[in-house]
């Protein structure tokens, strides 16, 4: 029964997606890399923002939907299906995978700083009323997505081209640490939710490393920031890749709200492995190599910071 009422559901916002408004829509960005990345954050900072619209999670409700997967389905009708459905079940939603509002998520309910700008902005208005971007939170479901379907980016980006990808740089050994609390390590393709600290920090690396190289292939269309790098050119900078503007009122707030959860105790022997991996895996990007290993305090012969 309650399957049945899901797909009713389903179905009945599909039909209300018809009639969203997307004239003013320029970019619509996905965010990708690991969970526990600083995704969630990021999409509160961005809901901020007068004329962003953030869909939190939902991807049990869009991918593998020959209708709404524009991921393996590239066509700019099925793109623009996506865009109107994410707009409309943004909406309401609710908490965990089943997704809609990023005001539902774990980030509003635990920032009361973050909710007052928001309600003082936009009260209890779940939808802006001009709309120039579309963010989706729902990084490494889409990233595995794309990587079991052989999903040709190159295609993907030419079919359409307001499509943009995000991803922000958190510590990988506290994202690593976050993702094994949570459980969400059993997310990463290979690995369960007990696997090892170390194989967790690889499988991060790994997601790094595959973001970077789509960088270095379509440089306009990737865009990602480090942690210990977020300052209000980082928000400008952003602005200026998702085609919204980068007022001096939503930097501000933006700065003022992000806010990362201290740092977890990792015991030497692990931060010793994490360098190692880092100088292995990024040996030809000393700059990004440089930038990871900033999280230890400490960079590779060479490197440029």
């Amino acid at each position: 029964m309650m399957r049945l009422r899901l797909a009713a559901r389903r179905e009945l916002d599909l039909l209300r997606s018809r009639r969203v408004d997307t004239r003013e829509l320029r970019t619509v960005c996905v965010a990708l890399g690991p969970y526990r990345n600083l995704t969630t954050i990021t999409a509160a900072i961005l809901a901020l923002h007068p004329h962003c619209q953030v869909l939190n999670h939902a991807g049990s409700r869009i991918l593998n939907r020959r209708r709404l997967d524009f991921i393996r389905y590239p066509d700019p009708a099925t793109f623009d299906a996506f865009t109107r459905y994410a707009i409309q079940i943004s909406r309401g939603g609710r908490r965990g995978d089943y997704g809609g509002s990023i005001t539902l998520s774990h980030a509003f309910a635990s920032s009361p700083k973050l909710r007052d700008m928001y309600r003082a902005a936009y009260g209890a208005s779940p939808v802006k009323d001009v709309i120039h971007s579309v963010f989706w939170k729902e990084s490494l479901a889409v990233a595995n997505h794309i990587r079991q379907y052989g999903v040709d980016l190159g295609d993907l980006l030419q079919e359409n081209p307001g499509l943009r990808f995000l991803m922000p740089i958190r510590n990988p050994l506290d994202c690593a640490a976050s993702n094994l609390k949570t459980g969400h390590a059993s997310r990463f393709r290979g690995l369960d939710a007990r696997a090892p600290i170390e194989r967790v920090v690889l499988a991060i690396l790994d997601e790094f490393r595959w973001f970077l190289e789509l960088h270095g292939r379509y440089p306009d269309r990737f865009f990602s920031f480090f942690a210990h790098e977020f300052t209000a050119p980082t928000l400008r900078d952003m602005a200026q890749f998702l085609e919204i503007d980068a007022n001096e009122g939503w930097c501000k707030n933006a700065v003022g709200v992000f806010e990362i959860e201290q740092s977890y105790d990792h015991p030497q022997a692990l931060r010793e492995f994490y360098a190692n991996a880092v100088r292995e895996r990024f040996s030809d990007h000393p700059e990004f190599a440089g930038r990871l290993l900033r999280f230890l305090g400490e960079r590779p012969e060479g490197a440029t910071l």
